[in-house]
């Protein structure tokens, strides 16, 4: 069946199974019936406390029950969602309250700043909850598929934050791209660990919930036990990482961990590119669970995945295009070009995932996308006669050594294999005789010396002489964005 927003998805499964356990946390855990109730009755509060249609509410994100809760009464209620990094100062709040053009906040807690309307999530929520004590009346209509549905904020690591518009049937798209790619039923449990502000956990709540599955918050791994506790409760299926959260886990829990071998049924990855060395490991504990990395960004979500557990061969590669995503390459005047190894193009892509565009922002969203609703990338790569996409890296990240195009990731898995390297990178540098050359930043792996001499024979043994690294320089940490990409305009500016 398909629906034109995740609401009329929720809604049908609350008649259809409305006894089933729909969203849960270490606290609350509410069924579907008792969910759609809710939403409905959260809608009404904000109506009550002067929220209109096509109004912006701005809130902070939680692994919470009531975050997910507060969503969708915004968006029931006709309104558009705003969610904001949890640990977000006031300030910041106020800045992009002021651009998106709204006085409404909700949260646990006010404002200091008495110009602008904070309503009580607290409250809210608690009305909410309490099923038994009220009759909701059933008066919203749903949202139409190009309906104004959340905005959500870049990080800004690589430039300038940008609001990025998302409609119903972006979201709607999205969920389809995953639940085919991995096979996701109504009969899983999915436990989402990752911040809920960030487009990747919001959208595989999406999708589970599109499946009338059952969706498990928890944050992150910090509290071990409360992890496993909820795996355990909850009878998980599925889970979703960003790798810095499953790096955690298992640097901490690994051997706890694998103990759940044979009741995960698959585990997926994205937001951030998983090492070689994380998917072996993953591998070896999970022999029997679909395990996934998936490519996408908040502009246009979930467009490729890659089964890894089933693919392991597939070194360089992203994976196959989803379900509602065409993939095309391009030159940088955005012409289709036929991509190889030896002549990447730019990766573009088609389709109902991808945004209308960024909020207040037309010039920038020409840079990005063209009036068909394309959407152009700085990711360079091309398709293999095997039908998988293989990637290079970004358009500057990648090494361009007289002509011939070198991935750093080709460089950094090497280098990583070294016992003696606990993290690397590499970006391109300029080269009187190639044009640019690779320069490798390393971080040591504690209990170790550098050995100048050690890893350059290393290198030689494993690469070819043209992608052994020109410049190494030894750092104390690398530089990363929250959930674990690598922040090479920092490197470049070292």
């Amino acid at each position: 069946m398909s629906y034109s927003s995740i609401l009329e998805a929720i809604k049908s499964a609350s008649e259809i199974t409305p006894d089933k356990i729909c969203l849960g946390d270490k606290k609350n855990k509410v069924t579907y019936k008792q969910f759609w109730k809710m939403i409905n009755k959260g809608a009404s509060f904000l109506e009550e406390n002067g929220v209109k249609k096509g109004d912006v509410v701005v809130l902070k994100g939680a692994q919470k029950v009531e975050y997910l809760f507060a969503m969708f009464s915004i968006q029931l209620l006709g309104a558009v969602a705003c969610p904001l990094e949890k640990a977000v100062k006031e300030d910041r709040i106020l800045e992009i309250m002021d651009f998106v053009e709204t006085d409404y906040f909700l949260d646990k807690k006010k404002l200091k700043n008495e110009n602008k309307k904070s309503i009580s999530l607290k409250d809210m929520f608690n009305e909410a909850i309490d099923f038994d004590s009220y009759e909701v009346e059933y008066k919203f209509d749903l949202p139409k598929e190009d309906d104004l549905s959340e905005i959500l904020f870049t990080t800004g690591t690589t430039g300038k934050s940008k609001g990025i518009k998302i409609v119903y049937r972006n979201n709607v798209a999205i969920a389809q791209n995953v639940s085919e790619a991995i096979g996701i039923t109504n009969d899983d449990v999915e436990m989402v660990t990752a911040p809920m502000n960030h487009s990747m956990a919001l959208r595989r709540t999406y999708t589970v919930f599109y499946k009338g599955g059952t969706v498990v918050l928890t944050d992150g791994v910090k509290f071990i036990e409360d992890f496993f506790k909820l795996l355990d409760m909850y009878n998980v299926t599925g889970l979703t990482f960003a790798p810095a959260i499953l790096e955690q886990l298992l640097k901490f829990a690994k051997d706890r961990f694998g103990t759940y071998s044979d009741r995960l049924r698959y585990i997926q990855l994205g937001s951030a590119p998983l090492s070689e060395k994380a998917k072996e490991t993953l591998k070896e504990m999970f022999p029997n669970t679909k395990l996934f990395n998936i490519y996408g960004a908040t502009e246009s979500g979930c467009t490729v995945s890659l089964e890894f557990s089933k693919y392991g061969d597939k070194k360089g590669s992203i994976g196959k295009p989803n379900v509602n995503a065409e993939i095309i390459f391009v030159d940088d005047n955005r012409n289709i070009v036929k991509a190889s190894a030896q002549n990447p193009g730019n990766l573009a892509f088609k389709g109902a995932m991808n945004m209308p565009g960024y909020l207040k922002e037309p010039e920038i969203t020409k840079e990005v996308m063209d009036d068909e609703g394309t959407l152009y990338t700085n990711d360079l790569g091309y398709m293999g006669e095997d039908g998988f996409v293989y990637l290079l890296g970004r358009k500057g990240d990648v090494i361009n050594m007289g002509g011939i195009k070198i991935a750093p990731s080709e460089i950094e898995e090497v280098v990583a294999q070294n016992e003696m390297i606990k993290e690397c990178a590499c970006i391109p540098i300029p080269d009187e005789i190639t044009g640019e050359a690779p320069k490798l930043f390393i971080v040591i792996n504690e209990g170790f010396e550098y050995d100048e001499k050690s890893l350059h024979r290393f290198m030689l043994e494993k690469l070819e002489a043209i992608r052994v690294p020109k410049v190494v320089q030894v750092i104390e940490a690398l530089p990363r964005t929250f959930n674990g990409k690598v922040i090479k305009r920092m490197l470049k500016e070292m």
